[in-house]
């Protein structure tokens, strides 16, 4: 019935697609009723036939990328000792250092929810006006994380899509 290769959906205990849906694509087949599923993370687990459904291979690269947009690494908060680092730094103002330190955790906090009710409740039933925060925190970490950079080379700056 299912050979190497296939794409199949990840089923929940009720024969649904597993919300968030998750896919994976047959790296073995060990029988009639067990196979080797290989993720999208490139976890691999034995898995029985009756716990996913073969698909399309457009609709797994549907799911795939939504998958990928999920997993995709958020910004983690800065651990600054803010007065340390003011001191390191005098020419700036410390009031301008601590507004960017907080605007930085704002844009992290925002970005975080976001991906927690992706993962709840899908992409698509984001409702507009938070995706509009979500997209102003990508670029708002982009430029708290800039003028950080600036000062302390060892932060990064995310590259968000």
């Amino acid at each position: 019935m299912y050979k190497k290769g296939d794409k199949v959906i990840i089923l929940d205990y009720n024969g649904k697609p597993a919300i968030p849906k998750v896919v994976a694509e047959i790296e073995d087949v060990y029988g009639e009723d067990r196979v080797r599923l290989h993720l999208p993370d490139n976890a691999c687990c034995l898995e029985f036939t009756d716990r996913f459904e073969k698909i399309d291979d457009d609709t797994y690269d549907e799911i795939l990328h939504a998958v990928q947009e999920r997993e995709k690494e958020m910004p983690v908060d800065l651990q600054l000792d803010i007065r340390k680092f003011a001191s390191k730094h005098p020419r700036r103002r410390k009031d301008e250092i601590i507004k960017m330190f907080n605007q930085d955790k704002r844009y992290v906090s925002i970005l975080n929810a976001y991906m927690g009710r992706v993962m709840m409740y899908g992409k698509e039933n984001i409702n507009e006006r938070f995706l509009f925060e979500y997209k102003e925190a990508l670029f708002g970490i982009v430029e708290t994380r800039t003028f950080f950079h600036e000062l302390d080379d060892s932060i990064s700056i995310p590259e968000l899509t």
